[in-house]
């Protein structure tokens, strides 16, 4: 049974390790992330240019003369500075990325190394498996406890005037 568990535990960690050492992990891990970075970005500029040209086309509808109108921004300032916003956002995003990636591949470096250290350690310090006896637990004879019965107190019934 012990030589099952320890088989299945090996199993289990060799592919998890081989999981982790896989180096096209941290290409994977760029390009995915690369790509949906960019589908964001592209996503918000097509809706600040909608919305700038849906802003620009209701507002030579409707002339509408307000106070302090010209102190708002104009839709189209107001685009780009939103994706100004979601540019830096995308940046600071890729280099967050970039240091996941630096990471994995040194914890791969470190893992690999710890491998093989621990293989060696494992193999030299290796020995035949012997068996052991099962202990047999003795059961210890208590003698029983007796305990007196005790009789419930009758209660008396109330004297009728």
């Amino acid at each position: 049974m012990f030589e099952q568990i320890t088989k299945f535990a090996n199993e289990a960690t060799t592919s998890v390790t081989d999981a982790i050492n896989d180096s096209n992990v941290t290409e994977r891990f760029t390009t995915t992330s690369d790509q949906v970075l960019d589908t964001v970005l592209d996503t918000n500029r097509r809706i600040v240019d909608f919305a700038v040209t849906t802003a620009d086309r209701v507002g030579d509808q409707i002339k509408v003369e307000l106070p302090f109108a010209d102190s708002f921004p104009t839709p189209a300032a107001a685009g780009e500075r939103y994706l100004e916003f979601v540019e830096r956002a995308v940046s600071i995003n890729r280099e967050m990325n970039q240091r996941i990636v630096e990471m994995i591949k040194a914890d791969n470096a470190k893992a690999a190394s710890d491998k093989v250290v621990a293989t060696a350690e494992t193999v030299a310090k290796t020995a035949p498996a012997t068996k052991r006896p099962a202990k047999k637990a003795v059961a210890k004879k208590r003698p029983a406890k007796k305990t007196v019965a005790k009789r419930p107190v009758a209660k008396k019934a109330a004297a009728s005037k």
